[in-house]
Protein backbone atom coordinates (compact mmCIF):
# COMPACT_ATOMS: atom_id res chain seq x y z
CA UNK A 1 0.00 0.00 0.00
CA UNK A 2 1.85 3.15 -1.20
CA UNK A 3 1.63 6.34 0.44
CA UNK A 4 1.30 9.35 -1.79
CA UNK A 5 1.64 12.50 -1.74
CA UNK A 6 -1.90 14.53 -0.85
CA UNK A 7 -4.17 16.49 -3.38
CA UNK A 8 -5.97 19.08 -2.46
CA UNK A 9 -9.53 19.30 -4.02
CA UNK A 10 -12.27 21.18 -2.81
CA UNK A 11 -12.98 22.06 1.05
CA UNK A 12 -14.61 19.15 3.15
CA UNK A 13 -17.35 20.71 4.86
CA UNK A 14 -17.36 21.11 8.81
CA UNK A 15 -20.64 18.53 8.33
CA UNK A 16 -19.16 15.84 6.40
CA UNK A 17 -16.74 14.97 9.06
CA UNK A 18 -17.30 13.22 12.85
CA UNK A 19 -14.38 13.56 15.60
CA UNK A 20 -14.63 10.35 17.95
CA UNK A 21 -12.94 10.98 21.45
CA UNK A 22 -12.30 7.93 23.92
CA UNK A 23 -12.12 8.89 27.11
CA UNK A 24 -11.64 8.30 30.98
CA UNK A 25 -10.66 10.37 34.13
CA UNK A 26 -9.37 13.04 31.38
CA UNK A 27 -10.50 16.43 33.05
CA UNK A 28 -7.41 18.02 32.66
CA UNK A 29 -7.34 17.20 29.11
CA UNK A 30 -10.85 16.95 27.35
CA UNK A 31 -11.20 20.29 27.12
CA UNK A 32 -8.29 21.18 24.49
CA UNK A 33 -9.62 17.74 22.79
CA UNK A 34 -12.86 18.74 22.30
CA UNK A 35 -12.26 22.35 21.24
CA UNK A 36 -9.75 21.45 18.64
CA UNK A 37 -12.01 19.00 17.69
CA UNK A 38 -15.13 21.95 17.24
CA UNK A 39 -13.05 23.90 14.54
CA UNK A 40 -12.63 20.47 12.43
CA UNK A 41 -16.29 19.10 12.91
CA UNK A 42 -19.72 19.98 13.60
CA UNK A 43 -20.10 16.27 15.16
CA UNK A 44 -17.52 15.60 18.00
CA UNK A 45 -18.83 12.03 20.15
CA UNK A 46 -16.67 11.67 23.45
CA UNK A 47 -16.60 7.99 24.36
CA UNK A 48 -17.19 7.68 28.18
CA UNK A 49 -16.18 4.47 30.47
CA UNK A 50 -17.03 6.07 33.94
CA UNK A 51 -14.86 9.26 34.36
CA UNK A 52 -15.35 10.22 38.16
CA UNK A 53 -13.32 13.17 38.28
CA UNK A 54 -15.61 16.12 36.56
CA UNK A 55 -14.91 14.79 33.08
CA UNK A 56 -18.24 14.92 32.26
CA UNK A 57 -18.99 18.28 33.09
CA UNK A 58 -16.37 19.55 30.60
CA UNK A 59 -17.65 17.19 27.90
CA UNK A 60 -21.02 18.58 28.73
CA UNK A 61 -20.01 22.73 28.32
CA UNK A 62 -18.31 21.86 25.31
CA UNK A 63 -21.00 20.71 22.95
CA UNK A 64 -19.62 17.36 22.56
CA UNK A 65 -22.48 14.14 22.29
CA UNK A 66 -21.81 12.03 24.78
CA UNK A 67 -22.03 8.09 24.62
CA UNK A 68 -21.39 6.50 28.22
CA UNK A 69 -20.27 2.66 27.72
CA UNK A 70 -18.82 0.18 30.30
CA UNK A 71 -15.14 -0.71 29.39
CA UNK A 72 -14.44 -3.74 27.15
CA UNK A 73 -11.55 -2.59 25.60
CA UNK A 74 -10.27 0.67 23.66
CA UNK A 75 -10.75 -1.44 19.95
CA UNK A 76 -14.25 -1.61 21.73
CA UNK A 77 -14.84 1.77 22.44
CA UNK A 78 -13.63 3.37 19.64
CA UNK A 79 -16.32 0.88 17.32
CA UNK A 80 -19.19 2.24 19.68
CA UNK A 81 -18.06 5.83 19.01
CA UNK A 82 -17.84 5.11 15.23
CA UNK A 83 -21.09 3.54 14.90
CA UNK A 84 -22.49 6.35 17.05
CA UNK A 85 -21.17 9.25 14.79
CA UNK A 86 -23.56 10.98 12.42
CA UNK A 87 -20.85 11.10 9.48
CA UNK A 88 -19.18 8.27 7.68
CA UNK A 89 -15.37 10.11 7.56
CA UNK A 90 -14.12 9.71 11.10
CA UNK A 91 -11.16 11.33 12.45
CA UNK A 92 -10.01 9.27 15.67
CA UNK A 93 -8.45 10.60 18.92
CA UNK A 94 -8.11 10.23 22.26
CA UNK A 95 -8.75 12.46 25.09
CA UNK A 96 -5.51 13.02 25.97
CA UNK A 97 -4.58 14.48 22.01
CA UNK A 98 -5.60 17.36 20.29
CA UNK A 99 -4.95 18.49 16.63
CA UNK A 100 -3.18 21.79 15.56
CA UNK A 101 -4.49 24.99 13.05
CA UNK A 102 -2.14 22.99 10.48
CA UNK A 103 -3.43 19.79 10.77
CA UNK A 104 -7.50 21.12 10.37
CA UNK A 105 -6.78 22.98 7.45
CA UNK A 106 -5.24 20.07 5.85
CA UNK A 107 -8.39 17.75 6.39
CA UNK A 108 -10.98 20.86 5.84
CA UNK A 109 -9.23 20.89 2.14
CA UNK A 110 -9.15 17.17 1.59
CA UNK A 111 -11.45 16.01 -0.97
CA UNK A 112 -11.92 12.01 -1.17
CA UNK A 113 -11.41 10.62 -4.56
CA UNK A 114 -12.55 6.99 -3.03
CA UNK A 115 -13.99 5.81 0.65
CA UNK A 116 -11.14 3.77 0.67
CA UNK A 117 -8.84 6.53 1.49
CA UNK A 118 -7.23 6.93 4.76
CA UNK A 119 -5.33 9.35 6.70
CA UNK A 120 -2.08 9.45 7.88
CA UNK A 121 -1.02 12.12 10.35
CA UNK A 122 2.33 12.74 12.38
CA UNK A 123 1.65 12.63 16.11
CA UNK A 124 4.18 14.74 18.69
CA UNK A 125 4.35 12.68 22.07
CA UNK A 126 4.65 15.21 25.34
CA UNK A 127 6.33 13.98 28.66
CA UNK A 128 4.45 16.68 30.82
CA UNK A 129 5.22 19.93 28.71
CA UNK A 130 8.18 18.68 27.22
CA UNK A 131 7.39 17.27 23.85
CA UNK A 132 9.81 14.19 23.17
CA UNK A 133 11.86 14.14 19.44
CA UNK A 134 13.60 11.43 19.79
CA UNK A 135 13.91 7.65 21.00
CA UNK A 136 11.01 5.73 21.87
CA UNK A 137 8.26 8.36 20.92
CA UNK A 138 10.11 9.78 17.76
CA UNK A 139 8.55 9.88 14.40
CA UNK A 140 5.10 8.47 15.53
CA UNK A 141 2.71 8.15 12.78
CA UNK A 142 -0.72 7.01 13.02
CA UNK A 143 -3.58 6.33 10.84
CA UNK A 144 -6.35 8.46 11.98
CA UNK A 145 -8.33 9.76 9.38
CA UNK A 146 -10.72 6.95 7.21
CA UNK A 147 -14.21 6.31 6.36
CA UNK A 148 -16.18 3.80 8.92
CA UNK A 149 -17.60 1.81 5.97
CA UNK A 150 -14.37 0.53 5.08
CA UNK A 151 -12.34 0.25 8.55
CA UNK A 152 -12.95 -1.15 12.41
CA UNK A 153 -11.01 -1.62 15.07
CA UNK A 154 -9.87 -4.62 16.03
CA UNK A 155 -11.25 -5.76 19.74
CA UNK A 156 -7.61 -5.83 20.98
CA UNK A 157 -7.76 -4.51 25.07
CA UNK A 158 -4.42 -2.50 23.83
CA UNK A 159 -2.46 -1.76 21.32
CA UNK A 160 -5.50 -1.82 19.09
CA UNK A 161 -5.25 -1.58 14.86
CA UNK A 162 -7.58 -0.13 12.53
CA UNK A 163 -8.77 -2.95 10.12
CA UNK A 164 -8.87 -1.96 6.52
CA UNK A 165 -11.95 -3.84 4.70
CA UNK A 166 -10.76 -3.04 1.57
CA UNK A 167 -7.57 -1.99 -0.68
CA UNK A 168 -6.76 1.02 0.67
CA UNK A 169 -4.87 4.41 -0.51
CA UNK A 170 -2.51 5.87 2.44
CA UNK A 171 -2.10 9.76 2.79
CA UNK A 172 -0.04 12.08 4.52
CA UNK A 173 -1.40 15.26 5.79
CA UNK A 174 -0.03 18.25 6.96
CA UNK A 175 0.04 19.02 11.06
CA UNK A 176 0.11 17.06 13.81
CA UNK A 177 -1.87 15.25 16.47
CA UNK A 178 -0.66 16.49 20.05
CA UNK A 179 -0.37 13.41 22.51
CA UNK A 180 -0.03 14.54 26.48
CA UNK A 181 1.25 10.99 27.08
CA UNK A 182 1.73 11.60 30.53
CA UNK A 183 2.33 14.24 32.76
CA UNK A 184 5.11 12.83 34.84
CA UNK A 185 7.74 9.83 34.57
CA UNK A 186 5.78 7.68 37.17
CA UNK A 187 2.51 8.40 35.92
CA UNK A 188 3.86 7.10 32.80
CA UNK A 189 5.77 4.16 34.86
CA UNK A 190 2.30 2.67 35.95
CA UNK A 191 0.60 3.00 32.40
CA UNK A 192 3.03 0.62 30.81
CA UNK A 193 2.85 -1.59 34.08
CA UNK A 194 -0.95 -2.01 32.91
CA UNK A 195 -0.15 -2.71 29.44
CA UNK A 196 2.71 -4.99 30.21
CA UNK A 197 0.12 -7.18 31.42
CA UNK A 198 -2.64 -6.56 28.49
CA UNK A 199 0.17 -7.52 26.04
CA UNK A 200 0.86 -10.59 28.34
CA UNK A 201 -2.70 -11.63 28.01
CA UNK A 202 -3.15 -10.91 24.40
CA UNK A 203 -0.02 -12.95 23.39
CA UNK A 204 -1.16 -15.58 25.42
CA UNK A 205 -4.25 -15.45 23.41
CA UNK A 206 -2.72 -15.30 20.02
CA UNK A 207 -0.24 -18.47 21.47
CA UNK A 208 3.08 -16.66 21.75
CA UNK A 209 5.49 -17.85 24.25
CA UNK A 210 7.83 -15.99 26.56
CA UNK A 211 11.92 -18.06 26.43
CA UNK A 212 14.30 -16.76 28.57
CA UNK A 213 15.99 -14.90 25.90
CA UNK A 214 13.08 -12.73 25.18
CA UNK A 215 12.67 -11.80 28.86
CA UNK A 216 16.18 -11.08 29.19
CA UNK A 217 17.21 -9.93 25.49
CA UNK A 218 14.17 -7.90 24.53
CA UNK A 219 14.21 -4.96 27.19
CA UNK A 220 18.36 -4.98 26.40
CA UNK A 221 17.67 -4.42 22.43
CA UNK A 222 14.41 -1.82 23.20
CA UNK A 223 16.75 0.25 25.51
CA UNK A 224 19.96 0.51 22.57
CA UNK A 225 17.15 0.78 20.25
CA UNK A 226 15.83 3.82 21.55
CA UNK A 227 18.46 5.47 24.00
CA UNK A 228 20.91 5.13 21.40
CA UNK A 229 20.09 4.30 17.89
CA UNK A 230 16.90 6.45 18.04
CA UNK A 231 19.27 8.94 19.83
CA UNK A 232 16.89 9.12 22.59
CA UNK A 233 19.74 10.92 24.68
CA UNK A 234 19.27 14.22 22.83
CA UNK A 235 15.84 14.83 24.91
CA UNK A 236 18.06 14.98 28.11
CA UNK A 237 17.00 13.47 31.21
CA UNK A 238 13.61 12.57 30.04
CA UNK A 239 14.90 10.82 27.07
CA UNK A 240 16.78 8.32 29.28
CA UNK A 241 13.51 7.66 31.77
CA UNK A 242 11.70 6.88 28.86
CA UNK A 243 14.03 4.33 27.51
CA UNK A 244 14.32 3.21 30.87
CA UNK A 245 10.67 2.51 31.42
CA UNK A 246 10.51 0.75 28.26
CA UNK A 247 13.68 -1.28 28.90
CA UNK A 248 11.25 -2.39 32.39
CA UNK A 249 7.94 -2.62 30.13
CA UNK A 250 9.21 -5.20 27.72
CA UNK A 251 10.64 -7.28 30.77
CA UNK A 252 7.57 -7.27 32.53
CA UNK A 253 5.81 -7.67 29.20
CA UNK A 254 7.72 -11.31 28.67
CA UNK A 255 8.13 -12.34 32.47
CA UNK A 256 3.77 -11.65 33.00
CA UNK A 257 3.63 -13.67 30.03
CA UNK A 258 5.54 -16.62 31.44
CA UNK A 259 3.54 -16.40 34.52
CA UNK A 260 0.54 -16.54 33.11
CA UNK A 261 1.43 -18.97 30.54
CA UNK A 262 2.36 -21.39 33.23
CA UNK A 263 -0.75 -20.79 35.41
CA UNK A 264 -3.13 -21.94 32.42
CA UNK A 265 -1.28 -25.68 32.60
Amino acid sequence: MAIQSLILHLPMRKNEISVVIICKNAVSTIEKAIRSSLMLADDVVVVDSGSTDGTLEKISADKARLIQIQWKGYGNAKNIGNEGALNDWILSLDADEYIDDTLIKAIRQFEPQHKNMVGIIKRLNYLGQQPMQFGEWSNDMVIRLFNKNFAHWDISEVHERLIIDAPVNKFKLKGRIHHYTSPDIRTYQVKLEKYALLAAEKYLKSGKKAPLYKIYFSPVFSFVQNYFLKMGFLDGKKGLQIALAHFNYNYKKYKFLKEISNQSF
